[in-house]
């Protein structure tokens, strides 16, 4: 398994495939077929190894909002430590069965529970904070395995951009500065959106269940 990890890491989750891994586990495809039935098997394993590996604590901090930013915290550095898992979730079918992957889940409903939310909610708020730590973390692959940095690829279609910007079409776009293309950056998405996903968590909680100010 942390053999497929490696390779993962090294090469991105394109790159993985049941011949590769069985190749950098020295042994024949046949025989990781015997132990995993199929690559989407071998991408859940391989998720449940790197969650497991940053488990949450118990209890966490007090109040649910700490406990909620803790728990998106915790799942972005297993996504910067391994940028190919997002890239392997967009590939499976269904979410993966991985039960350290799940126990964030059910992590973050029991954060949410007694602030007399009903239970669909809950489960909401839960994947609406993965959901939003996934999509945010996907572009980190693109970064991890280009061939060139960001600043490389865009000076070598400064001239195509600057066509798009002239032309009048993308006023908004062509305002971008430094400060907005890095306000563009994986990180800094990350950062915002958590903030104002918690932000829009809040009224949804009774006023006589939110902590006294």
């Amino acid at each position: 398994m942390r053999a497929a990890i490696s390779l993962a890491d090294r090469d991105g989750g394109g790159a993985l495939s049941m011949r590769r891994a069985a190749a950098e586990l020295g042994v024949g495809p046949m025989s990781l077929y015997r132990y995993v039935p199929s690559k989407e098997d071998l991408g859940a394993l391989m998720i449940d190894a790197v969650f497991g590996d940053q488990p949450l604590p118990e209890p966490g901090p007090e109040g649910w909002r700490a406990k909620l930013e803790l728990s998106a915290r915790r799942e972005w550095a297993i996504y910067v430590d391994h940028p190919w898992v997002p890239q392997v979730f967009a590939l499976t079918t269904r979410p993966p069965i991985a039960p350290r992957m799940m126990a964030y889940t059910d992590w973050r409903i029991h954060a949410v529970d007694g602030l007399g939310l009903d239970f669909a909610t809950m489960v909401r708020i839960a994947i609406a904070v993965s959901t939003h730590v996934q999509s945010a973390a996907f572009p980190l692959a693109r970064e991890q395995y280009a061939r060139s940095t960001r600043s490389q690829w865009i000076d070598a279609r400064s001239t195509r951009i600057q066509e798009a910007l002239d032309s009048g079409d993308l006023p908004m776009i062509a305002r971008f500065d430094a400060d907005a293309l890095k306000a563009s950056e994986p990180a800094s998405i990350f950062e915002f959106g958590l903030q104002r996903l918690l932000d829009g968590i809040t009224p949804l909680i009774p006023a006589d269940a939110r902590p006294v100010a």
